[in-house]
């Protein structure tokens, strides 16, 4: 059994957070993560701490079993300690917690420890799982974000058990990471979604996420509201454009692609195009050749809009930029082609 990294507590504010918050949820709803197991939900139950939404208070709500809360919480004086077992939406390493007991004043989680296994989802609910300590325990502060940081990634994980000593309730729950596939999602026509989180592909860089993060362009399906696509604040500056820098979960060449601006309705992009390099650096030099794959094309409100790539069939591209102009938002890119070795 490989050792666990080291971890560290950091600011909400750091750059390391910054860092940390570019890369993929791996308990994301979105990406089709579950709870598959509890010791208790009594006041809130568990699949709360999946949530994409950040938690909210409303002070006037009761339930028949108390205030309504927007997280999990186990009833009072457990005498060993409550758990969850989360299932990820894709297997992945990872970089970091953020561990939130927003709202939790007088009844937070005290103390959290975390545990990971890779296994299936049998081997869990027949209680065979070998789970191993990933995050010791760490004191928890009542309504506040805890940001822990590895020092490197850890091995893949499946399924998560989240610990709370003794009882208590915490909010969210985010694990920052990387997906690593354990086979490629292949679409009907035989072609790759390149740049999809479950490939392993991510966004690495971009001009601007005023409004929202450019890692929700690889999500699975079309969203739910605006607010999970990536979107850039107004520009006023002449011939401005905003862009986004997408690493391919696998090397391959570019055959159709789809923007979908669904939802953007008064904020869409007006004209964006398509560009792909080829780097072994995980963010391209800023004098990485860009081939042209898609010229500048239209864009309307709340549409899929679909492109068949008519240059550079031969290259296998490791990254794709994407370019508005002059900005705005989109909530999908899907980069459909053939994986390098059948490119």
């Amino acid at each position: 059994m490989s050792a666990v990294p080291a971890f560290r507590s950091v600011q909400a504010d750091s750059a390391e957070v910054a860092a940390l918050k570019s890369k993929s949820n791996l308990v994301s709803v979105s990406l089709g993560s579950k709870i598959i197991s509890f010791s208790d939900e009594f006041f809130a139950e568990a699949s709360n701490l999946l949530k994409d939404e950040e938690a909210v208070f409303l002070p006037d709500v009761f339930t028949e079993r108390g205030k309504l809360m927007d997280g999990w919480e186990t009833r009072r004086h457990n005498k060993k300690y409550d758990w969850t077992i989360v299932q990820l939406g894709y297997p992945g390493s990872i970089f970091g917690f953020d561990v939130d007991t927003s709202h939790f004043t007088g009844n937070h989680a005290p103390v959290v420890s975390i545990e990971g296994a890779n296994c299936s989802e049998e081997e869990v609910l027949s209680g065979k799982a070998q789970f191993e300590e990933i995050l010791a325990r760490v004191d928890m502060n009542p309504s506040a974000h805890h940001y822990f940081v590895y020092t490197a990634p850890t091995k893949v994980y499946t399924h998560l058990r989240v610990n709370n000593y003794p009882d208590g309730g915490i909010a969210r729950l985010r694990v920052y990471g990387q997906v690593v596939p354990q086979a490629l999602v292949v679409s009907s026509d035989g072609l790759v979604d390149l740049a999809f989180v479950g490939n392993g592909g991510r966004a690495v860089a971009c001009s601007n996420q005023h409004y929202s993060s450019p890692s929700n362009l690889v999500l699975p399906g079309r969203g739910k509201t605006m607010g999970d696509g990536w979107e850039t604040r107004r520009s006023r500056t002449p011939n401005h454009s905003d862009w986004v820098v997408l690493k391919l979960g696998i090397p391959g060449a570019v055959r159709n692609v789809e923007f979908d601006t669904r939802q953007f309705c008064g904020n869409f992009p007006p004209l964006v195009t398509l560009h792909g390099t080829v780097s072994e650096e995980d963010t391209p030099a800023d004098d990485a050749r860009w081939l042209e794959v898609i010229g500048g094309v239209p864009l309307t409100a709340d549409k899929q809009h679909y492109f068949e790539a008519e240059k550079h069939h031969g290259v296998a591209f490791t990254h794709v930029k994407f370019t508005m102009y002059p900005d705005g938002g989109i909530k999908r890119i899907r980069i459909n082609g053939c994986p390098a070795v059948s490119a």
